[in-house]
């Protein structure tokens, strides 16, 4: 990783910093000492979890040029059975790049996962993707049925996973290999997610179609055993059922090797697997209960990375904790985008997340809690790409609690599509796992900040967290920078039409929708329609001409 000092840090920018910094140890003795004390446990199996499962190992893969050559390597070594589930897979990926790839190997996605098929005959592949919706068609490959199931081996099968309800999505990313070794998260294998954790703006690895796309930062877990195989093969043979594959055949295989070329380690544990999925009679929503259960155990710190927050849920719980005057006041770190990735996804959760942080930045002012929002820029200029896209989903509370998984912290997470989240807790008297909670917290802000192992003395600490990395977002040249207040656009657009009333990010399925009205709210309803349609119809077109240049305006910047 690149120290600071790649962007113009100086020894004088440290100076303020280092006045707090011979409290720093005491701190951090006395957050191990608040930790291990008996604490309400977060994890629930049957409310917020679905099931339990010991691992023989496990640890974390950041960003996508680690998990790829560990997924392609595991794949690689199969000798019964690999199953993928995903939102979107693209066949030409390369998944290893650089000095990484093996001579004469070809590397591409469908090319690697097809040869290895002609090769073992005794070998399945099962491929599960998401039957995406008309919006994305510019962004998806067409006719992956014909080149992913129809030209390719017959023991390599690909099925698209109809999303049972309406305007709902297969988000789960799982890969199981020889019912041994399992990895989830949120990374899927597709175009345009490579990166390593430098973040470079400029690295000639970082090409998708043969053109350069932005610094991208994501997070898989891995896990090595067979109860936590067991589980997630239950799960994708649901799955692969619904949508009329034909029978997985899962032989028994020797156990795989795990890729340990580079990984935070988490090491032998029990994990909590939990899920949203819309099911006939209701939906499943252990992944939203699990967040705002962590929530409202916390007691000195929660941190958050996540792509979008939109949800209402989610909000909700934190000003919750937040109002709660017979606590402590608890540092909340938030990382996400300084924009949205595209303008469909400004339009459907960039006022509900502008609105959400602003709320939650009053209730900070009001309640003395430390609230720190921020995102990372890329390492060094470039003319296009100014900011490192965040696309992990993880939570730590306490660094007692960790959860990662394919759940964004939007209202359709929670409720509409289908969601995987893998979550460890401490409990008992051991401090082992708190330290290894707290070196992944440490690492990802590095990371986020640009700072080499040797400056992350400040991060360790808890109390005064907030504080510490404002200090370090107002340094000259940092990459960790304060999130910023709603634009004028935004704020305009928001005085006009409540982002909640907006259709785009839905909490639940539409046949979900209360059985029972009140008379007097359905007339006025009725009566407030026309009007609320035409009103939106001049506000969206504004709001849109508006959000248009701003991205204009960015894109020239």
């Amino acid at each position: 990783m690149q120290p600071v000092g790649s962007r113009g840090s100086t020894p004088r920018a440290w100076c303020t910093e280092s006045r707090l910094r011979h409290t720093l140890q005491r701190e951090s003795d006395a957050d191990a000492r608040r930790l291990t004390r008996p604490m309400t446990s977060i994890i629930k199996i049957g409310r917020n979890s679905w099931r339990w499962a010991h691992a023989d190992d496990a640890g974390l893969l950041v960003d996508a040029a680690d998990y790829y050559h560990a997924v392609y390597w595991a794949i690689n070594r199969a000798q019964s059975h690999v199953l993928m589930s995903g939102w979107q897979f693209d066949s030409g990926l390369p998944l290893l790049r650089g000095a990484d790839v093996p001579p004469g190997a070809d590397v591409r996605f469908l090319k690697f996962v097809d040869c290895l098929c002609r090769r073992r005959p005794e070998l399945r592949i099962y491929l599960l993707a998401w039957d995406f919706h008309l919006i994305f068609a510019g962004e998806r490959e067409w006719l992956q049925r014909v080149i992913f199931h129809w030209m390719t081996s017959p023991n390599l099968h690909f099925r698209f996973a109809d999303h049972p309800a309406a305007g709902g999505s297969h988000h789960q990313k799982f890969v199981v290999v020889d019912g041994g070794l399992a990895f989830l998260g949120g990374m899927d294998v597709c175009e345009a997610r490579w990166d390593d954790r430098r973040h470079l703006a400029d690295n000639p690895l970082r090409l998708s179609h043969g053109r350069p796309h932005k610094p991208y930062h994501d997070v898989q877990a891995w896990l090595a055993g067979r109860e936590t195989a067991r589980a997630l093969e239950d799960l994708f043979s649901e799955w692969w059922r619904l949508a009329g594959g034909p029978p997985l055949e899962l032989r028994v295989a020797d156990r795989p090797e795990v890729p340990r070329r580079t990984s935070l380690p988490i090491g032998k544990t029990t994990v909590a697997l939990s899920r949203t999925a819309p099911q006939p009679n209701g939906t499943i929503r252990e992944v939203a209960r699990l967040f705002e259960d962590a929530i409202a155990a916390a007691d000195h710190l929660i941190y958050i990375e996540t792509q979008y927050f939109s949800s209402r849920r989610i909000r909700e719980a934190l000003v919750r904790r937040m109002c709660a005057s017979d606590r402590p006041r608890p540092e909340i770190v938030i990382v996400v985008n300084e924009q949205a990735e595209a303008l469909k996804e400004e339009l459907a959760v960039g006022l509900r997340q502008a609105r959400n942080l602003e709320v939650l930045r009053d209730t900070a002012s009001r309640t003395g809690c430390s609230l720190g929002c921020y995102f990372s820029l890329c390492d060094g200029a470039h003319a296009t790409f100014r900011a490192t896209y965040i696309h992990s989903k993880l939570m730590i509370v306490d660094d007692r609690f960790l959860t990662i998984g394919s759940a964004n912290l939007t209202n359709r997470s929670m409720g509409l599509d289908s969601e995987l989240n893998a979550a460890w807790e401490h409990e008992g008297e051991d401090g082992g796992l708190i330290d290894t909670i707290r070196n992944v917290r440490v690492s990802l802000l590095a990371e986020h900040a640009g700072l080499s192992e040797a400056e992350t003395a400040d991060l360790h600490a808890i109390e005064g967290l907030v504080t510490r990395l404002d200090v370090l977002a107002a340094r000259g040249g940092a990459r960790l920078q304060r999130l910023g207040s709603p634009t004028p656009i935004q704020h305009a657009a928001m005085r006009l039409v409540d982002p909640e009333d907006l259709p785009f990010d839905p909490e639940t399925p539409s046949d979900e929708a209360p059985a029972t009205f009140d008379p007097n709210e359905v007339h006025s309803s009725n009566r407030r329609l026309p009007i609320l349609a035409t009103a939106l119809g001049g506000i969206g077109a504004a709001v849109l001409a508006g959000l248009l240049a701003r991205y204009i305006g960015r894109t020239g910047r």
